[in-house]
């Protein structure tokens, strides 16, 4: 064992990994995702009276959609993973990690390049749709859901990044449009 502070990736294991063993489940998808997702909700205090509705305020997802949740019958769209992860400490990548959506190996590119604080991918001279794919690839996303909810996860964080407020005909998420 070393001194060596941990990184952001052996941290959410190390947090998310002894409640989905408790639930009795050996890997991520959507029960792992409310095993963890749940508590975290309780802890930041979405509990009791009007909590549902302030949680669906906070992060743009439907009352119907915050009840499915809470009584473990479906995970959010994506698209709310950003405000989710604000109230309960987690990035949208580990959201999307722990809803089985990306492969927990997507986590430690990400603190490859984070923690060191350079940038490894070397797309230099290319369109961000070329940048896209390759990153795809390099993650190992091959098939058509995983390569569309990727895709749809990076046009949400452009048009967030640019504050995008006009809807077309586009939005909606990865799961809507599939």
């Amino acid at each position: 064992m070393t001194d060596a502070p941990q990184g952001r990736a052996q941290k959410f294991f190390a947090a998310v990994d002894p409640p989905i063993a408790e639930a009795g489940l050996d890997g991520y998808g959507p029960e792992a995702f409310f095993a963890v997702v749940l508590p975290l909700l309780e802890r930041a205090g979405y509990t009791g009276y009007g909590s549902q509705q302030r949680l669906g305020a906070q992060t743009g997802m439907s009352p119907g959609t915050v009840s499915r949740l809470i009584r473990r019958q479906t995970v959010p769209d994506i698209q709310a993973f950003p405000a989710l992860g604000k109230i309960i400490g987690m990035t949208p990548l580990e959201l999307l990690v722990l809803a089985g959506h990306f492969p927990p190996s997507a986590l430690e590119s990400q603190q490859t390049l984070s923690e060191t604080n350079q940038s490894q991918v070397g797309f230099e001279g290319i369109t961000p749709e070329e940048a896209a794919a390759r990153a795809a690839d390099e993650l190992g996303f091959h098939d058509e859901v995983r390569r569309s909810i990727f895709f749809g996860m990076i046009e949400t964080l452009r048009k967030t990044n640019r504050g995008d407020d006009q809807a077309d005909d586009s939005t909606g998420g990865a799961a809507a449009q599939m």
